[in-house]
């Protein structure tokens, strides 16, 4: 469901995401019970979590009032629609790069005015009960951020933070370098050139510049918010599970 402080929380606060690929609902209530996540993100490119399981997750997270958003291919952000009706509160969308493609994924999320978002009844307006308020904040509330996941220009980039419906960018560390031609190298000169840019660029548009954390080091949160990161996808709920299993396993 819409939260009126999310925005503004995203583009200013350090917020830790925990990054859902699987839909086992005891693993995610766990990390909600561990109150070291601020926001949900569920992956829908690189998972087989249906639609049905997702609808379920997003339920739970609504009820314990947590944010949450989904996290589309750059091929698959039409079926945004349907989960935005679900009640989710943003859409991180994979590999934005240029304009024309930024505008395009615009006009399918937003209302009228700015986009051409079909209208219905659905969870997110109380099946009806709260049509008008939904509809009259959802452009200003509905949080939206691009990833950088190939190495284009900075002007795009810039042009990319300088519209007004955007929160800010995210890097996927992984696409990003295997577009570099260094796969799994995050601390090339090109990688770092990159991250740097996008640091400059939200603290010129006061938003968000977000980086998803791979390594299980609690110190890489750290060390990324020093480069100027505040929004910092934490591993995903697999690596969790499989590093915590090799940890008794090795001991």
């Amino acid at each position: 469901m819409l939260d009126n402080k999310l925005k503004l929380k995203v583009r200013t606060k350090n917020l830790i995401a925990f990054w859902i690929t699987n839909p086992n609902i005891i693993n995610i209530e766990i990390a909600i019970n561990k109150n070291f996540f601020d926001i949900f993100v569920i992956d829908f490119e690189h998972s087989l979590i249906s639609i049905s399981e997702i609808r379920n997750i997003i339920s739970i997270l609504n009820a314990k009032k947590i944010p949450v958003l989904i996290r589309f291919a750059k091929f698959n952000y039409q079926d945004a629609p349907k989960f935005l009706d679900y009640g989710i509160n943003g859409v991180i969308v994979s590999d934005v790069s240029s304009i024309g493609q930024l505008d395009e994924i615009i006009k399918k999320i937003f209302y009228s005015k700015i986009g051409d978002r079909g209208v219905g009844l659905g969870r997110m307006n109380n099946h009806g009960d709260k049509f008008y308020s939904y509809l009259k904040n959802f452009n200003k509330n509905f949080v939206f951020i691009p990833m950088i996941e190939k190495q284009i220009s900075f002007e795009v980039i810039d042009s990319i933070y300088k519209n007004v419906f955007v929160d800010g960018c995210m890097i996927g560390p992984y696409d990003l370098s295997m577009s570099l031609n260094k796969p799994g190298d995050f601390f090339s000169k090109e990688f770092q050139n990159i991250e740097k840019f996008i640091v400059r660029m939200s603290k010129k548009y006061k938003k968000a510049a977000g980086l998803h954390i791979m390594s299980q080091d609690l110190n890489r949160i750290f060390l990324t918010r020093r480069k100027g990161f505040n929004f910092t996808p934490f591993m995903t709920d697999v690596q969790f599970f499989k590093n915590g299993l090799e940890n008794l396993i090795n001991k």
